[in-house]
């Protein structure tokens, strides 16, 4: 089963939402470009994954231009995420053969900033299988790095808020079990929980991905959450980071001032406050 790679969250303005998540603690390497693809990013890395604020998605090759820039329909948010892999022409093979039609594999590489000083290059393939549009963006991709160390780098892993890894991912979808068959080909696996209101899949490394019903999204999130956006048939709407001391973070927010709930075991910023994601913070 693959576990949580990268995240792409696409947004209108970078140097806006780049200095909300700033303000959220995290350390964002600066504005790099992909060579190939076009658009533009800010990256904050942690112990398995980082995390992609991605803009200038006008400026990105057609056939991913045409496909992202309607998530902008909904506002700033997630607009793909990527699992992991370590064998992209085995698992497109493979994914093909389970009757979905991924695209051929690119190559997102960028240049990155490195801690000694000097830059260097990423070296990370991916290939797209692409939702129907009314689900465009429960999509998911694969991608693996050849050079890693230039992906995750200690130095660049330590963040102001403590965060270290990624616990959970959340999106909210008209018909979360009709998406079931389409992430398990992707995962690899099956679904630990399908329910008509919930799935719920859970990676080798414990993560967990929920897929929950517009009801759901108000019970899981409450007033944190924005409003369902029926324009599009689903998306993601949070994600929850593992941080050393809750406390610590807590006193970095406030000092931001930066709105939260304390729900005692966990904080959670409204989707207004990170650019359309709603972000919680979680003790170990």
């Amino acid at each position: 089963m693959r576990s949580l790679d990268h995240f792409a969250h696409a947004v209108r303005d970078l140097s806006q939402a780049g200095t909300a998540f700033e303000r959220l603690g995290f350390h964002l390497l600066p504005v790099a470009r992909h060579v190939e693809i076009g658009s533009c990013n800010r990256v904050f890395q942690l112990g398995h994954t980082y995390y992609e604020i991605v803009a200038d998605l006008d400026r990105s090759l057609p056939a991913l231009r045409d496909r992202m820039l309607p998530r902008f329909q909904c506002g700033d948010g997630m607009a793909i995420v990527s699992l992991t892999s370590t064998d992209l022409p085995s698992d497109r093979a493979a994914i093909a053969a389970q009757g979905l039609t991924p695209d051929p594999i690119l190559n997102a590489r960028r240049t990155v900033p490195m801690p000694g000083g000097g830059t260097d290059e990423t070296n990370s393939h991916c290939f797209y299988v692409w939702r129907e549009a009314r689900h465009r963006y429960l999509t998911l991709f694969l991608s693996h790095h050849y050079k890693p160390e230039t992906i995750f780098v200690p130095a660049w892993q330590r963040h102001p808020n403590g965060a270290a890894d990624v616990l959970s991912l959340t999106y909210v979808a008209e018909d979360p079990a009709a998406h079931a068959d389409y992430f398990a080909t992707m995962f690899g696996a099956p679904a630990a929980t399908v329910r008509q209101e919930r799935v719920t899949f859970v990676t080798p490394r414990g993560e967990r991905l929920d897929i929950v019903d517009p009801a759901g999204l108000e019970r899981r999130y409450g007033a944190a959450a924005p409003a369902w956006c029926g324009l599009l048939g689903g998306y993601g709407i949070g994600i929850e980071f593992a941080v050393a001391d809750l406390g610590r973070c807590q006193q970095l927010l406030t000092s931001n001032r930066v709105p939260f709930e304390d729900h005692g075991d966990r904080l959670r910023v409204p989707a207004s406050a990170a650019a359309g994601m709603v972000v919680e913070f979680s003790a170990r």
